[in-house]
């Protein structure tokens, strides 16, 4: 979800777990279950009898049941630590390419070269993702590692606009963006497929020299090459290799107002073509429970 005014607002009913959409009974899920400070909130279908909502109610670690404090905020049931709140940095997504919340990265061509660079990953100094298009901004993690707790230690961050200082600094290679500051992690897809409005964080692990385990090659090679392979395009933007209609941008306009021109052979406008992932480009950011005071009324 996304804040916005009341007149575009849902309606809910809760029954002391689920927070159930009137129009059409969907629930409020976090996301993948992982129930970190930072992560996202979808709306997924919900139980349409009483065997499906035990179900329901036990699935990834509890993630539709929430509960209502008595200071107005909302906690997910299994961390009453962390309450639904409002990113103050706007998330890193894809958008069109010819969108006004497209980015614009001030060091393409440094970033390019850097793939021509004979030395080793780790010899190499990164260049910061700083913005021409939302200056003086740049690219950094709002949340915190979410591992995903498997036996190579894999995890994730969520990306977002933010201060010079805590830039990713990046150097570019077979395709991938990776990122020198933050253990080599990867710039990746959030969701599989190429669509307006997904998600894209930093993958990796906390292995030491993960780059150089066999799966991790086959991963990034072959199985996930749509989610970590991307181009550095020559107007400054950045695009999944496979889908050059589309950059990264935010849920906010750029800042200098460039001309919008769509790319050739991709006029289609992406941002109203419908996703069989449509539910879960809406999103609603936990933050921690001392941020969020404003009572329900």
């Amino acid at each position: 979800y996304y804040a916005g005014t009341s007149e575009s607002s849902i309606q809910v009913q809760y029954d002391g777990d689920f927070i159930t959409r009137v129009d059409d009974g969907t629930v409020m899920n976090v996301s993948a279950g992982w129930l970190y400070e930072g992560m996202a909130l979808a709306i997924v279908p919900g139980p349409k009898n009483e065997s499906e909502r035990k179900k329901q109610l036990k699935m990834t670690n509890g993630s539709r049941r929430f509960i209502i404090n008595h200071d107005g905020t909302i906690s997910v049931a299994n961390r009453p630590d962390l309450v639904l709140g409002i990113s103050r940095n706007p998330n890193l997504y894809l958008v069109d390419r010819y969108s006004p919340n497209r980015a614009i990265f001030k060091n393409v061509e440094k970033i390019r070269q850097s793939s021509n660079d004979s030395k080793e990953i780790e010899d190499c100094d990164g260049i910061k993702l700083e913005l021409k298009s939302h200056a003086p901004y740049t690219i950094m993690p709002i949340n915190k590692d979410v591992l995903v707790n498997d036996i190579f230690q894999s995890s994730f961050r969520v990306l977002g606009l933010g201060p010079s200082e805590d830039a990713l600094q990046v150097i570019y290679r077979k395709n991938k963006i990776i990122v020198r500051n933050h253990n080599n992690y990867f710039l990746s897809l959030h969701f599989p497929g190429h669509f307006a409005g997904n998600g894209v964080n930093i993958v990796g692990s906390a292995l030491d020299s993960w780059l150089t385990i066999w799966f991790v090659k086959i991963w990034t090679e072959v199985i996930a090459r749509k989610l970590v392979d991307f181009s550095i395009n020559n107007d400054g933007t950045i695009s999944p290799s496979s889908a050059p209609h589309l950059a990264l941008g935010f849920q906010v306009p750029t800042f200098c107002n460039p001309s919008h021109e769509p790319v050739s052979g991709h006029t289609r406008d992406a941002l109203n073509e419908r996703s069989v992932m449509s539910l879960r480009n809406l999103f609603i950011i936990f933050t921690m429970k001392s941020y969020f005071k404003e009572k329900i009324k």
